[in-house]
């Protein structure tokens, strides 16, 4: 009895790593940017939906060692039936590689300062060794147990000595830890070894590996704890050079949009902004988080790769008080300047028939309308010398003729005056006929 009972204690006091795994980040997909008109005198605040796809996998572990039960390293036996074992399961199917370390450098580096679970980019203290390149792999605090991690370079400062890694850090590493580079060979499944993705043990084959070599693996297990979505804004473009959660928090102006979205969500609104906004730029980044807390990290240190960052500029403050005044052969088409301090200007479309057309409007003006005070206006007819397009481009008004105007504010960098297809839908419009009406007009 007493013998089953200790064996029972083992049992009972036995427990699971926890799950550091980040998962991968959600893929950004359609971004769209609408207009919504709200109040006696709306100016149109900017609405942002992001429509993403969910992770289905964890992050890459760039180079796991495998281990023994006490934590151990554990070495290739050189035999048939010999069996490793990763430390997280189950693997993802067609995301991961086995490798048989077979040498080292003579030469090494040192962290120059600590480097966090997660983390791409590293510095060491230069001069950085020759055969620190580009995909090369390189091991951090060799033959130190429980730390020793193995990585595969991306680019390398030999200058400041910053090196971009392929995937994230597992371990965290103190400053003055000794990096240099190894050697790896690839092996091939079912030629070298065998693998049971559900519980992430390979299997040697006879001759696939050299007895006494360190065997390692990286590889990407399946999302099985998805909790929710984190969304943040940032002012700019792109401000956050390696955009990890921790430096987004950190940006200057950084907002919470939303940190508790659904994990069964797929899309969603940003309806924050405020009149203020207008046309201002912004960057989304947008987290998966689990269980245990863990947020999905840069997918690549390139900011336009990086699955999980959007940049967005909101659309421009509608004009107000559009109003057409009307003569022989002459329309002049007036509105409230917009007090957004992103405005520079005006473009003004022009369709013909009561209702606005986008598909056949035509641009009026030939130069950007200034932002101006009080009331602007423009002068649709042959009178126009300065800023009207020629009538072989666009014909003069003519009695008898009916148009639709719309009115576009152009900010300081725009990506909205491509054309008519740009031209919000919630902008101003005025419907006159040339040679009569009331001389009224507006939204």
């Amino acid at each position: 009895m007493s013998i089953l009972e200790s064996q029972l204690s083992q049992q009972v006091i036995a427990n699971l790593a926890a799950d550091i795994l980040a998962p991968e980040p959600p893929v950004l997909g359609l971004i769209q940017a609408t207009q919504f008109v709200d109040g006696f005198t709306p100016k149109g605040k900017s609405r942002i939906t992001l429509n993403w796809t969910a992770p289905v996998k964890n992050e890459f572990i760039g180079g796991e060692l495998f281990k023994n039960p006490d934590n151990t390293p554990d070495f290739a036996d050189g035999a048939a039936g010999a069996t490793h074992e990763a430390q997280f399961d189950p693997i993802g199917a067609g995301s991961y590689t086995v490798y048989e370390r077979t040498g080292t450098s003579g030469s090494s580096t040192s962290l120059s300062a600590s480097a966090a679970h997660g983390q791409r980019v590293i510095n060491v203290a230069t001069p950085v060794p020759g055969d620190i390149v580009a995909d090369a792999f390189i091991v951090i605090e060799d033959g130190v147990t429980g730390k020793e991690e193995y990585v595969q370079v991306k680019s390398v400062n030999t200058g400041t000595g910053e090196i971009v890694l392929k995937d994230g850090l597992f371990f965290t590493h103190a400053s003055g830890a000794v990096v240099k580079q190894v050697t790896l060979a690839q092996k091939a499944e079912t030629t070298h070894y065998t693998i049971d993705l559900p519980t992430g043990i390979i299997t040697e084959v006879a001759g696939g590996f050299t007895a006494g070599n360190k065997v390692l693996i990286r590889y990407q297990t399946t999302l099985q704890d998805l909790d929710h979505y984190e969304l943040y804004r940032v002012p700019g473009n792109a401000p956050v050079s390696v955009p990890t959660k921790a430096n987004v928090l950190a940006a200057s102006g950084v907002a919470t949009v939303n940190a508790v979205i659904s994990s069964a969500a797929t899309s969603f609104q940003d309806q924050t902004p405020a009149d203020a906004d207008n046309g201002k730029d912004f960057s989304y980044y947008f987290f998966a988080v689990d269980s245990q807390g863990n947020a999905s990290n840069l997918s690549t240190e390139i900011m336009t790769q990086n699955l999980h960052l959007v940049f967005v500029e909101m659309v421009g403050t509608v004009p107000q008080a559009l109003a057409t005044e009307i003569s022989t052969n002459k329309v002049v088409v007036s509105w409230d300047a917009v007090a957004d301090p992103n405005a520079n200007g005006y473009n003004i479309f022009r369709s013909s028939g009561a209702t606005f057309n986008p598909a056949t409007a035509l641009k009026v003006n030939s130069t950007l309308i200034p932002k101006g005070t009080g009331r602007v206006s423009f002068d649709d007819s042959a009178g126009n010398v300065s800023n009207r397009r020629p009538a072989v481009e666009v014909p003069f008004p003519q009695d008898g003729q009916t148009y639709s105007y719309k009115l576009e504010t152009e900010d300081t960098v725009t990506f909205w005056t491509d054309g008519t297809s740009n031209v919000p839908a919630a902008d101003a419009t005025a419907s006159k006929t040339a040679g009569t009406g009331d001389g009224t007009g507006g939204r």
